[in-house]
């Protein structure tokens, strides 16, 4: 079925009141002279359906927020955006079909967009990406979003003249034609996202090859030694290694069996004496930090005593005044009564006797039985320390008496090993390091193996998706051979109808989808007469056909046209012609499709075959805003040829 999509109406809030446009008929034209605002409406339309509208300054001096109505599929929706730059990145959203407010969507950017819930509401998938073709690309493409299917649906007067969809856009060109062939069945989502991961691990393939290509480049400038002989070097010293911990082991056993029991016995007793000499010094450690410790606590008990004895002295002093005011708040005591054994000045207790009975006084004396206490303990730990400092000193005497006991049995049968031991072990640390240097120079050698075979698979996995595009392609094949004949049999038609002059010939390019006119691109035919507007025209006219027709396709069956007569200049039967197919369009398939068309006067032959709205200097299409006449419009920068004037 075909993809319905359709402008009911736009609504304008301006400073002056609201102003309404409606669009209720298959065929709406928008009549009237440069600068009544024409272009203006149809750029208000694209901007509140999310796009970056060309906006004259009537339009963003005066209107307020924009508000369409329109159907996308089974969706009837309400979208108002407003004008003023911080608010017009959100558009509103009303369903219709529920009479609620939904949830807002963004024109751009993360969240939930306009873009997305239009692109759903058509049936078009959200997301996918258009990868560019031809191999060389590493690019997994950009989104194809609802504004690349607007430029399907709207010709702006900019363009109309000079180039159809964008096409010599090069960033744009392959959402173009990717698009063309999603809306006609002539791939499918798996097909594009397939295109895009055969790009990403085009751009894969390309990083590892040439990470591989700078390994292998650096290991042959630095003269590192190939592979094969790292290897075979690494054996040698894995077994010089062994061979080498071998002989020292032999060594050992051989100094073990050297001994004789005499000199045994002495080694087990002089362990034991080492352990003992050991002990004792750690014994001898430990009660000198407790001497350490005891001789601090003392001096402290000692100063704790001098403060207490410095308190009561002061206690002494302080009694044999007789205090006539109060030391602190210096009010006079002369007067005051107080009883008998209290203090005249605090008139607390009166201590009787300052030397015995003074809390200091007891706390120095408890102190002293705590020093006391103290050089009883530092006596018993210096007696300690006598005893453990002697006792370790015969010790050290005894271990090295058995030592060189022990070095004298020894030495003759020792001695001649000590060499060869010496050598064995510098033998294996040589070993060890050749081989420690021979493996990090394998490891690069890994490295640079371990990337071509990484190249190799991603060059693998690429080809084996190009083979499933291939084969998905070939699948295609009738599909796309049958559609792109009945666009070219429609177009070769359209073109003969419409008369376009020099042009013999018509079709559509299998790998462009774009016409071609007597064999050639149509960016190459010349512009005079208003060939490449007729061209555009019967294009987009006869895609719209063919989508009606084959009934099967996602086209929205849509659009809207911006000043098709701007460069036919006085080319009247072209104009007729052209006008007399929309008015044909509409009539066979009645509610199927949706054309508006903006222009500045109108063939006479069918000013009643469609629904005009005609506008003027006195009723300009934003009537709210007083129009100040052809000579005060600033008119909207529209490409080479004359301008419209929105």
């Amino acid at each position: 079925m075909t993809t319905r999509f359709r402008v009911e109406a736009v609504e304008l809030i301006t400073a002056g009141g609201p102003v309404r446009h409606a669009f209720d008929s298959d065929l709406t034209v928008l009549a009237g002279p440069t600068g009544v605002g024409k272009t203006t409406l149809l750029e208000l339309i694209k901007f509140g359906l999310g796009g970056d509208g060309l906006l004259a300054p009537v339009a963003r001096d005066n209107v307020e927020d924009v508000s369409l109505t329109i159907r996308a599929g089974a969706q009837h929706l309400r979208l108002a955006r407003s004008t003023a730059p911080a608010l017009a990145a959100t558009i509103r959203v009303t369903d219709l079909v529920t009479g609620e407010r939904i949830r807002d969507r963004s024109v751009g950017g993360p969240g939930d967009t306009i873009s997305g819930l239009l692109m759903e509401a058509l049936g078009l998938p959200v997301g996918l990406l258009a990868a560019a073709r031809g191999g060389r690309s590493t690019s997994a493409g950009s989104e194809i979003t609802f504004n690349d299917l607007f430029r399907f649906m709207y010709i702006p007067q900019a363009e109309i003249n000079k180039d159809i969809a964008h096409s010599t856009d090069g960033y744009y060109d392959p959402k173009r034609k990717s698009l063309f062939e999603l809306l006609f069945g002539l791939t499918s989502e798996p097909l594009l996202a397939m295109r895009s991961q055969i790009n990403v691990l085009k751009a894969n393939v390309d990083s590892a090859s040439a990470e591989s290509a700078a390994v292998n480049r650096f290991l042959a400038d630095s003269g590192t030694t190939d592979r094969i002989t790292a290897e075979s070097r690494a054996l040698e010293a894995r077994k010089s290694e062994s061979d080498a911990a071998s002989r020292l082991e032999a060594l050992r056993a051989d100094l073990e069996h050297a001994m004789d029991d005499r000199t045994r016995a002495l080694r087990r007793v002089l362990g034991r004496a080492e352990a003992a000499s050991a002990e004792a010094e750690g014994r001898l450690n430990s009660l000198a930090q407790e001497e350490r410790d005891y001789l601090r606590e003392r001096s402290r008990v000692e100063r704790d005593i001098a403060k207490f004895e410095r308190m009561a002295a002061a206690g002494h002093q302080m009694a044999a005044i007789d205090f006539l005011i109060c030391p602190r708040c210096t009010q006079s005591l002369v007067d005051r009564e107080v009883e008998p054994g209290r203090c005249p000045v605090c008139t607390l207790p009166d201590p009787v006797d300052f030397r015995h009975g003074s809390v200091a006084h007891d706390e120095a004396e408890q102190l002293r039985g705590e020093v006391v206490e103290i050089d009883v303990q530092l006596a018993q730990i210096r007696a300690d320390l006598n005893e453990v400092a002697t006792a370790l000193a015969s010790r050290r005497e005894l271990v090295a008496g058995l030592s060189l006991e022990v070095n004298v049995r020894t030495e003759g049968i020792i001695t001649p090993q000590l060499q060869a031991y010496a050598d064995t072990a510098a033998t294996i640390e040589r070993s060890r390091a050749e081989l420690a240097a021979l493996e990090l120079i394998l490891q690069q050698w890994d490295r640079a193996e371990d990337l071509a075979a990484r190249a190799e698979a991603l060059a693998v996995e690429r080809a084996r998706l190009q083979l499933e595009v291939r084969e998905a392609e070939i699948a295609l094949r009738e599909r796309r051979s049958s559609v792109l004949n009945a666009l070219s049999e429609e177009f070769a038609r359209t073109v003969a109808d419409f008369g376009i002059p020099s042009v013999t010939s018509a079709t559509i390019d299998e790998m462009s989808y774009l016409p071609l006119l007597n064999g050639q691109p149509f960016g190459q035919v010349s512009r005079a007469g208003g060939i490449i507007t007729a061209t555009q025209i019967a294009y987009w006219l006869a895609v719209v056909t063919t989508a009606i027709r084959l009934r099967d396709t996602l086209l929205p069956t849509f659009l809207m046209i911006d000043s098709p007569r701007l460069a036919l200049n006085n080319q009247e039967r072209l104009a007729q012609q052209m006008y007399r197919r929309f008015v044909t369009q509409v009539d066979a398939n009645p509610g199927l499709a949706q054309f508006i068309v903006a222009d500045n006067e109108l063939p006479r032959e069918y000013g009643t075959e469609f629904r005009e709205i005609r506008f003027d200097y006195t009723s300009p299409t934003v009537p709210t805003v007083p129009h100040p006449g052809l000579a005060g419009v600033d008119l909207l920068a529209t490409g080479d040829e004359p301008p419209e004037g929105e």
